[in-house]
């Protein structure tokens, strides 16, 4: 069957248009802006082993850290100072300490569908918190497993990023998903695995692994269409030579993506 000349420029014509409404389309999705230290802030807290002579102790440090925005559109910077005090009784744990950080978005990526706002460049971010974890371990041979712990986090989050983020929500731009909270409680379990050199007890190495949810978080950033999900997730290598550490972590949140690098000191 011969279609007419015409007729086919009208096909061809009639299919630029779907596809040129469909890129137009597929370019106008939402963009998430969520609090600064959404998958950053549940952390590492050092402790004591079992096999330690001193079962209490201080932990003071400084990290670098960062945020990805979801769909990676923008991310941030900032610095932490943390101080925790851990003891060991028997083969029971716990740790208490507080945080405070600072910093701002830093920039945001080249991202054809989610366009982020260009109002969203250096914005402040400054903060501060309390974290908790308590747990039991069993001890073999210079390996101390941490079968399992409970950790805390709460945090408040102030800056001009802050602001902004409270300013989109009242706006109710559609293609701006922004949450409004400046206080997030994560809470959840964590497991570990730490051990010492056999010849040199003063050097220790540990992995952990914790799993929980920012309370109210996802319901107050899942208010449109879109939404996005994820658990609060911390993995982090530990090190320690004699009184100085380092940890290196990675995290994630509600599709919030970060790492971090700590290093402190013992006393």
């Amino acid at each position: 069957m011969l279609i007419p000349r015409n007729s086919f420029a009208v096909l061809i014509l009639l299919l630029a248009v779907v596809l040129t409404s469909c890129g137009g389309i597929s370019s106008n999705l939402p963009v998430f802006y969520t609090p600064a230290a959404t998958s950053n802030h549940m952390s590492y807290l050092p402790k004591p082993m079992i096999s330690d002579s001193v079962k209490a102790r201080n932990y003071v440090s400084a990290s670098f850290a960062d945020n990805t925005l979801p769909y990676e559109t923008g991310s941030m910077s900032m610095g932490f100072v943390n101080y925790n005090r851990s003891n060991v009784i028997g083969n029971f744990n716990f740790s208490y300490g507080g945080f405070g950080y600072f910093g701002g978005t830093s920039e945001g990526y080249e991202n054809t569908r989610r366009k982020i706002s260009d109002d969203f460049y250096q914005k402040g971010v400054v903060g501060f918190g309390l974290r908790t974890s308590a747990g039991v371990a069993q001890v073999s041979g210079n390996t101390e497993f941490r079968i399992l712990n409970w950790e805390t986090a709460l945090v408040y989050e102030g800056g001009s990023y802050a602001s902004f983020r409270k300013d989109l929500r009242a706006k109710s731009d559609s293609l701006s998903i922004a949450s409004n909270k400046t206080t997030l409680f994560t809470t959840g379990g964590s497991t570990e695995l730490i051990w010492h050199g056999r010849k040199n007890p003063d050097r220790q190495y540990g992995f952990r692994l914790f799993l929980g949810s920012t309370i109210g978080l996802k319901r107050n950033i899942n208010y449109s269409t879109e939404k996005i999900s994820g658990l609060a997730a911390d993995f982090s290598f530990f090190i320690k030579i004699k009184n100085a550490y380092g940890i290196v972590g990675t995290g994630s949140n509600l599709m919030n993506n970060s790492g971090k690098i700590t290093i402190g000191y013992a006393f």
